[in-house]
């Protein structure tokens, strides 16, 4: 037995000689390196030695760029590797046992390999960088900074399509961005896509802003699909891309199918008549959206009334904005109809949408009925201080109105509305009135002389024609005249025209600046000028009609009514002086010049 330990004892010390870096002594022993201090205690299998490898296994916590499967955006920087940059982060890879010479039968085995994990990049930070040396384009410093903040602005940054695409690589599986802005960013279309198929992987963001990046009708198909699956977003601005028909049928679907969204902003676009139609449809069938922005668009006539009709039927939108359209009288009439029946609008803007005192009247017969709307505004109408009267009406008709606000900003109002006011502040004290002011505060400006209503007047008082007019002037019948020639000939008249007035009459007819007056040029102008002034006179005469109805109606009398008064003969036709009197009797107070072009605009057949 003592020969056999002896053999054994034998060949272990030949087996310690034979292993490389060992002394005769048979010890593990490490060669003096510069700079280096006293030689490292061998580590046991106990201890883990500090030159042990990290070992990330499959399924770690670390994501590639590569995002989910099945996603659209996995290859949008090709192969974009996720590995930390940062010194601190890095596996160390050189063991103490390798430089010694360890092998395969050294001490360290897979059994002491420790699985050190490496920290989840939870803001993409790293892909960003990837992507961008990927894609080609510069990291922006502001958005590395700023990757880890709950709220992202990065407006006016010109990003472009590529730095959209870097963007959008790395907040696939970013969860720290909660409210995305990247207006004004000229993402144009294909920067809107990047964005768009981000926010199908990305399940964070719920409050988004895309406006002013030129994204057009061909990004807002993307934009739209992804509204369609999208169950994170509330808030959605998407104003001034350019969207015009196409782009509203694709929202119209979104709008239609999307029960997260809560607020959405479509406005300075460019959505027309048929816009109108698509998205109508849509408004009335969306069940979650409480508030809605289609200002600044061109919303009118039947596209108008589809959107009107859409609110009508919707039960959810609390605040709409339509200002600065065309909604018109049509328009406002629809409006009327749908306040008339909506329970839940609470504020609606329609300034500055050419509704007159007509439409103002129209759209006072839905808030007679309505006693949910708190604010509307209707400044920048041409609907006067008759138009303001007619919406106080109808919400002194409605014991149950809950109008707290009413804003009719430059339109001048008059004591009718005043007084008015006072008998509807009774009834609702907290109500707040905007207006452009007391009309009583302002002086009628003069009107401007009108230098071809002078000139008709001279030719209608002395039975003249144009031709005989222009025919004193040119004195070698070229049926053309210089410019000296025709103000002499016009002093030589005796019309009372002042020398600016007189230049202002030659600027006129001299319309291509030859210093010539041709005969057709004055036909021409005295042409134009008859245009103009039935346009204006009809204008005034509608405006003086609707003050005139509203004035009667107030005092609880009919129109008819004061007609009969007027035809003491019964023949149901009345002179113009007769006319004239009986509209005195009313107690309105209209200029003489408001009455003659009223009466012309009445009597059809002269």
């Amino acid at each position: 037995m003592a020969d056999v330990e002896k053999e054994n004892l034998k060949n272990l010390e030949e087996k310690q000689r034979s292993r490389p870096g060992t002394g005769s002594q048979g010890k593990i022993s490490k060669p003096p390196s510069a700079g280096s201090g006293p030689a490292s205690r061998p580590h046991s299998r106990a201890s883990p030695a500090p030159s042990r490898k990290s070992v990330s296994r499959n399924g770690s916590a670390r994501s590639s760029a590569k995002g989910r499967p099945g996603s659209k955006i996995s290859n949008m920087s090709g192969d974009v590797s996720d590995q930390s940059d940062n010194e601190d982060t890095r596996s160390k890879t050189t063991m103490d046992g390798e430089a010694e010479g360890e092998g395969s039968d050294g001490y360290d085995t897979d059994l002491e390999i420790e699985d050190k994990r490496i920290e989840y990049d939870s803001t993409g930070r790293t892909t960003y960088k990837e992507a961008c040396k990927q894609i080609g384009v510069v990291p922006v410093s502001y958005f590395l900074r700023h990757m880890q903040d709950s709220e992202l602005v990065m407006m006016h940054h010109g990003l472009g399509p590529l730095g959209a695409k870097a963007i959008a690589t790395s907040l696939v599986t970013n969860t720290t961005i909660l409210k995305l802005n990247l207006r004004d960013n000229w993402l144009e279309a294909q920067g809107g896509k990047y964005i768009a198929e981000m926010l199908i992987e990305n399940c964070y963001i719920h409050d988004l802003d895309l406006s002013y990046n030129k994204i057009g009708n061909e990004g807002s198909e993307p934009l739209a699909e992804m509204l369609q699956d999208n169950s994170t977003l509330e808030r959605v601005i998407l104003a001034g891309n350019g969207f015009g028909d196409k782009a509203a049928g694709a929202f119209a679907g979104a709008i239609m199918s999307n029960q997260k969204m809560e607020a959405m902003d479509l406005s300075h676009n460019e959505f027309g008549e048929v816009s109108g139609e698509l998205l109508g449809p849509a408004i009335a069938e969306n069940s979650q959206m409480k508030a809605f922005d289609l200002s600044w668009n061109h919303l009118r006539r039947k596209g108008a009334m589809a959107v009107a009709e859409g609110i009508r039927d919707n039960i959810t939108i609390t605040t709409l904005d339509l200002s600065w359209n065309g909604f018109g009288d049509d328009g406002a009439a629809a409006i009327g109809e749908a306040i008339r029946n909506n329970k839940t609008l609470e504020v609606l803007d329609i300034s500055n949408n050419r509704i007159s005192t007509e439409g103002a009247v129209l759209l006072a017969k839905g808030l007679i009925e309505n006693d949910t709307l708190r604010v509307l505004k209707m400044g920048k109408n041409p609907m006067q201080s008759a138009g303001c009267y007619g919406i106080l009406k109808g919400i002194s008709q409605n014991p149950k109105s809950a109008i707290q606000e009413l804003d009719f900003s430059d339109i001048l109002v008059n004591d009718d509305f005043e007084e008015l006011l006072k008998q509807v502040k009774e009834m609702l004290p907290a109500l707040l009135t905007k207006t452009g002011g007391a009309a009583k505060d302002f002086k009628k400006a003069k009107p401007r002389a009108d230098p071809m209503t002078k000139l008709k007047a001279y030719v209608e008082k002395n039975n003249l024609r144009l031709v005989d007019l222009f025919n004193q002037f040119d004195k070698d019948k070229s049926m053309s005249v210089t410019r000296d020639e025709f103000r002499q000939g016009i002093e030589s008249t005796g019309i009372d025209l002042s020398p600016d007035e007189l230049n202002r009459l030659l600027d006129t007819l001299d319309k291509d600046g030859d210093g010539e007056i041709e005969y057709g040029e004055l036909v021409f102008g005295a042409q134009a000028h008859q245009e103009q002034e039935r346009k204006m006179a009809k204008t005034i005469a509608q405006d003086v009609l609707t003050a005139l109805k509203m004035h009667i109606e107030k005092r609880g009398l009919r129109m008819w009514d004061v007609f009969r008064a007027m035809d003491e003969d019964g023949s149901m036709t009345v002179s113009r002086e007769e006319f004239r009197s009986g509209i005195r009797n009313t107690g309105i107070e209209l200029e003489d010049e408001e009455l003659d072009v009223l009466i012309d605009f009445l009597d059809k057949d002269g």
